[in-house]
C-alpha cells in the first residue's frame, strides 16, 4: 500500500496507484470517517476503472511478498482456509492450490468480482462480499447465513474452526476495537494445529489511525501472550485444552511485516521429531 497526503489524497491516489483523475473527481475522502469505520468510498475510488490498483500482477514487490507468504506456511496443505481481505484475488488463486477448501472475503464489490474471476477454475474456493469484522459473525458453514448458495452442493463445506487464517494488508483499515474483535474471533475459530498468517505494509497510511507496526504489535501481544500464559499453566491443563500459540515465523522486511503463528505447542521441526 502506498502512502497518501491528507491534503492531496485524490492526487496521490492518481500518482501512486494509477487511478485516473476523472475516476476520483466525484469522490470525497474524510480522514475522520476512515479512521474508525470501513470506507466504502475509499475502496470504490481505488477500483474505479482499475482492476489492479496496487499492481499485484506487475510489481516485483508484490510477487516477492506473495512468494514469501506461501513459503513460510508451516504445512504443505490445509483442509479449510479463510482469507480476510482478498482484494482482486491474485494471491487467492495461489493460495487455493494449498487448500482443500478456501473462503475469501472482501468488502468491495468490484474486488469480489475480480477475485471470482481468478478463482473461476477452483471449484473448492468461494468469494463473498462482507465488511470485517461484522461479516465474520454471520458465517455459517463458511457462508453467509442468508447466502442462497449455502445449501448448494457446489458450495465449499467450510466448517469452523479453520485450519488456516490469512490476514494480509487489511487490519490497519480497522479501528483498534475492531482489530481486537478480529483477534478474539481468531482465538475461537483457528483449529488446534492450525496456522495464522498476518502480513502488513509498514508505512503510515494517512487517513487511518493504525499502521502495520501497531497492528503487529497488537497481534504479538495477543498471541505471544496467549502462548506464555499457556506455558505457565501447563501443569494444570491437559495439552491443547486451550489454545497454545507458537510463534513459528517472524519476518521483518524493510517494507512489510510477516508473522506466522500455529495453534500448537510444537514447531514444525518438533512435529517431525527433528528436535
Amino acid at each position: 500500500m502506498s502512502q497518501h497526503s491528507k491534503s492531496t489524497m485524490a492526487m496521490d491516489l492518481v500518482n501512486r496507484l494509477n487511478v485516473s483523475k476523472s475516476d476520483l473527481a466525484d469522490c470525497t475522502f474524510t480522514a475522520d470517517s476512515q479512521a474508525n469505520t470501513y470506507s466504502e468510498t475509499y475502496f470504490d475510488a481505488l477500483y474505479s476503472g482499475n482492476s489492479d490498483p496496487w499492481q499485484y500482477q506487475t510489481r516485483w514487490y508484490e510477487k516477492r511478498k506473495r512468494d514469501m507468504c506461501l513459503a513460510v506456511l508451516p504445512q504443505a496443505k490445509y483442509d479449510t482456509a479463510i482469507e480476510l481481505g482478498c482484494g482482486n484475488g491474485v494471491f487467492s488463486a495461489l493460495l487455493a492450490h494449498r487448500c482443500q477448501s478456501l473462503l475469501s472475503i472482501d468488502g468491495n464489490n468490484q474486488a469480489v468480482q475480480l477475485a471470482k474471476h481468478y478463482l473461476v477454475d477452483c471449484s473448492h474456493a468461494k468469494v463473498i462480499q462482507g465488511v470485517i469484522p461484522e461479516v465474520l459473525f454471520g458465517l455459517k458453514n463458511g457462508l453467509l447465513e442468508n447466502d442462497p448458495l449455502s445449501a448448494s452442493d457446489s458450495a465449499p463445506a467450510h466448517q469452523p474452526p479453520f485450519d488456516l487464517i490469512i490476514i494480509s494488508e487489511i487490519l490497519y483499515y480497522l479501528s483498534p476495537n475492531d482489530i481486537d474483535t478480529v483477534i478474539d474471533w481468531i482465538k475461537q475459530k483457528l483449529a488446534i494445529g492450525g496456522t495464522l498468517l498476518c502480513c502488513h505494509w509498514r508505512y503510515a497510511i494517512d487517513g487511518f489511525s493504525m499502521t502495520g507496526e501497531t497492528v503487529h504489535e497488537r497481534l504479538c501481544q495477543a498471541f505471544d501472550g496467549a502462548n506464555h500464559r499457556a506455558d505457565m499453566a501447563t501443569s494444570h491443563q491437559t495439552a491443547f485444552t486451550h489454545p497454545t500459540f507458537t510463534h513459528q515465523s517472524q519476518l521483518v522486511d524493510s517494507d512489510f511485516l510477516l508473522d506466522v503463528w500455529q495453534n500448537a505447542a510444537k514447531t514444525v521441526a518438533m512435529q517431525e521429531n527433528l528436535v
